[in-house]
């Protein structure tokens, strides 16, 4: 069974799955709260996308043995979350990501890309969990249109296997214009 199948699969089993959350995510060191700048959007959601960890440890075990690493890198995981929106009031929204920025490094995350490119703006952030450990990723992204991409990786998340998730999950990428 191919893998991108498997999302298939993922999305009818997900309703099992919709009330049995019982991790409070909220308290994970990669967890960031990106909930006030949703409140910012002017239509329906593009893509949302929330899996929990008993759901990714299911797509992990499907993918043994189908794609390179990508099973191991899957399993470490503890939440996927992204939502992509159109927002209305550009300037609201590029203050909103402003601030983002300003709380995202005060807490320690570590800004490891910042692009800023006819008007698009894009950052990626780490959080450290210890010496060469990561526990989280947010990125950050607002195009020209005036759609906005956030995502918040949770889990024990390897660099190297980000662009591999990526594409497993179909999640959106961030322009590199």
């Amino acid at each position: 069974m191919k893998t991108k199948n498997l999302l298939i699969i993922l999305f009818l089993f997900a309703t099992t799955f919709a009330f049995a959350q019982e991790t409070d995510y909220t308290k994970e060191p990669g967890y960031f709260d990106y909930g006030k700048i949703t409140g910012l959007k002017t239509g329906e959601m593009i893509t949302e996308v929330y899996l929990e960890e008993p759901l990714i440890k299911m797509v992990a075990k499907m993918a043994e043995g189908e794609s390179d690493g990508i099973s191991e890198a899957i399993s470490a995981l503890k939440l996927i979350r992204v939502n992509e929106f159109m927002a209305g009031n550009l300037e609201s929204i590029e203050d909103a990501l402003l601030n983002i920025d300003k709380e995202l490094q005060s807490s320690k995350w570590s800004r490891i890309i910042k692009t800023k490119h006819k008007d698009n703006l894009a950052n990626v952030y780490v959080k450290s969990g210890g010496t060469n450990e990561y526990v989280g990723l947010m990125i950050t992204s607002l195009d020209k249109e005036g759609k906005v991409t956030l995502v918040n990786i949770v889990g024990k998340v390897s660099l190297d296997s980000i662009g591999k998730i990526s594409k497993e999950f179909n999640l959106p990428e961030v322009d590199k214009e």
